[in-house]
């Protein structure tokens, strides 16, 4: 189970959001950003949810510490839009938010739902970072999308799309990086959002994989098997997200021999 540290003056958002969330997170809620910024320091918090008008204006710098003393967490600004309040929204990205909630709008429990989620996988996509600045941004984006999107179930060709290049071209820059191919690296991304999840030892391996949309708990793990060679207990063991994001980036000669096994899985397939 995640954890979601709140800040709303609004109860009714509260609910939408516990409503959301079923019981895959629970909630810690704050009183004012002092008592929010203490939470996320004692941790784990997964996400946090803010009214960034919770004190009349938007509070900026608040964010900004929020985001160097919390890196790892989603922060999520839930808020009301008004004409007034509309240029703030270009500086709420150069913050550190990560997801904007607007009321009324894009908070149906259908739609917050969604927006946890891809909140509590672009909190993974800056441990990427680091590691893609030296490759071509095709590649980049193609590695930070299989991260973001995890929860989407992207397709080799939609993720192309995403890109705005070739399926074609998507696998010639990618095999060019010694990274593997797009079907591949999609399932990477997933991998790696999984092990961020697992790292909070209140998940279990099924609930993981029913956030994830895996067919099942056993397709979770023989997933885990076949990619990393180890148990969901394990990676959380070995360091979580870092450590599946090394084997991806840095641990090339395992990559090879994932996807040389998949090649003769495919091949006695067709014979």
């Amino acid at each position: 189970m995640g954890v979601i540290a709140t800040l709303l003056a609004h109860e009714p958002r509260l609910a939408r959001l516990r409503t959301a969330a079923r019981d895959r997170y629970r909630f810690v809620p704050c009183e004012d950003w002092t008592s929010l910024t203490r939470a996320c320091e004692r941790g784990p918090i997964n996400v946090v949810v803010f009214d960034l008008y919770v004190d009349g204006r938007a509070d900026f710098e608040r964010v900004r510490q929020l985001r160097v003393r919390v890196p790892r967490a989603a922060l999520v600004a839930y808020v009301d839009i008004t004409r007034e309040r509309a240029r703030d929204m270009f500086d709420a990205g150069r913050c550190g938010i990560d997801v904007l909630i607007v009321a009324e709008e894009t908070d149906t429990p259908q739609l917050l739902a969604t927006l946890l989620d891809q909140a509590e996988a672009r909190s993974v996509s800056s441990l990427l970072k680091p590691h893609l600045a030296g490759l071509r941004s095709v590649v980049r984006d193609a590695v930070m999308l299989s991260v973001t999107r995890a929860h989407e179930r992207l397709t080799p060709d939609s993720l192309a799309r995403l890109i705005a290049v070739s399926r074609r071209l998507l696998s010639k820059r990618l095999e060019g990086a010694q990274l593997p191919p797009p079907h591949q690296l999609l399932t990477w991304g997933r991998l790696i959002v999984a092990a961020s999840m697992l790292e909070d030892g209140s998940r279990s391996a099924d609930g993981v994989a029913s956030a994830l949309d895996f067919p099942s708990g056993s397709a979770f793990r023989n997933t885990c098997q076949r990619y990393l060679g180890c148990t969901p207990h394990q990676i959380r063991l070995r360091g979580g997200a870092q450590w599946v994001i090394q084997e991806l980036l840095v641990n090339r000669e395992k990559r090879r021999q994932v996807s040389d096994i998949e090649e003769d899985m495919q091949d006695s397939a067709a014979a």
